[in-house]
């Protein structure tokens, strides 16, 4: 017979939770149990982190195989969740996080059902916005993304496919703090993989102002990611592109994708430099 998930007050989504938390076997396990992952979400999120670990992947394989809808899922979830007995901390930490950044009336409703639930920090965030329920917030994503990420523990940093996947900036931010040889290839993965470009260029920017001579070369591919995917760029970059040599992938589809009032002289003097180069030496040819 098949075990079914219990009744938590509402799932969280896989999409806030891959950001969120560099989750452990036991704790995909948990959250399905639990009822805070739909069968669908427990196999993509852990599919992610498969993707995210490669040889490193454990458990997360096991589950990434199952159908969403498979009787074996939620047994497998149980025996893994069993591993852990402190693997519904995180969850506490995620339902809050995810019930806290919903606008207005859905908020108030979230945090209502986590209260009714008997969660006194939902409680104290209704009642007290800015209070100890945000420090307990804050403390969660200290001890579930940042610490894995400074540790190393979110990512196989051996891997290079694998960090091509990345799409969590707090591992690229730690791994340029760690000096990771690999740091470039997972800037490069958060240009190809993350939303949101303001999440990106900072990390771009640092990886642009380094003097390791792999990591200079792969900042430019990123950057010139971000060009093509999102069509924008900041000032922080361009200062530092600036003291790049010049026809690089940045330069090229920093012009090809991105207004051109937008951008400084030097890369028009650059793009219409070489045009007419260009242009002259087709007519001296004709």
């Amino acid at each position: 017979m098949s075990e079914e998930p219990d009744g938590a007050p509402f799932p969280v989504p896989a999409e806030f939770v891959r950001f969120a938390v560099a989750l452990e076997p036991a704790e995909v396990g948990h959250g399905h149990m639990a009822g805070w992952l739909t069968g669908e979400d427990a196999v993509r999120l852990a599919f992610l982190r498969r993707c995210d670990l490669r040889e490193r992947a454990g458990g997360f394989e096991a589950i990434a195989e199952l159908e969403p809808s498979a009787p074996e899922l939620p047994v497998l979830c149980r025996r893994l969740s069993d591993e852990d007995a402190g693997a519904g901390r995180v969850w506490a930490y995620l339902a809050l996080s995810w019930a806290g950044s919903r606008p207005g009336g859905q908020r108030g409703r979230l945090l209502g059902e986590l209260a009714a639930s008997g969660d006194a920090d939902a409680a104290r965030l209704m009642a007290a916005p800015d209070g100890e329920a945000l420090r307990r917030l804050a403390a969660g994503r200290e001890e579930s993304l940042l610490r894995r990420a400074a540790s190393g523990q979110g990512m196989n940093w051996q891997s290079g496919s694998a960090l091509l996947g990345t799409d969590r900036p707090e591992e690229v931010d730690a791994a340029l703090d760690r000096g990771e040889e690999l740091a470039g290839i997972a800037v490069i993965g958060l240009a190809l993989q993350h939303p949101d470009a303001d999440a990106i260029l900072p990390r771009v920017a640092r990886a642009l102002e380094s003097p390791d001579a792999a990591l200079r070369p792969q900042s430019r591919v990123a950057l010139a990611h971000v060009a093509r995917l999102h069509g924008t760029v900041d000032r922080r970059c361009l200062e530092l592109l600036k003291s790049h040599p010049r026809g690089n992938e940045a330069d090229d589809d920093l012009w090809s994708y991105v207004p051109h009032r937008r951008l400084p002289w030097w890369l028009w003097r650059h793009h219409l430099g070489r045009r007419l180069a260009w242009h002259l030496r087709d007519r001296w040819r004709g």
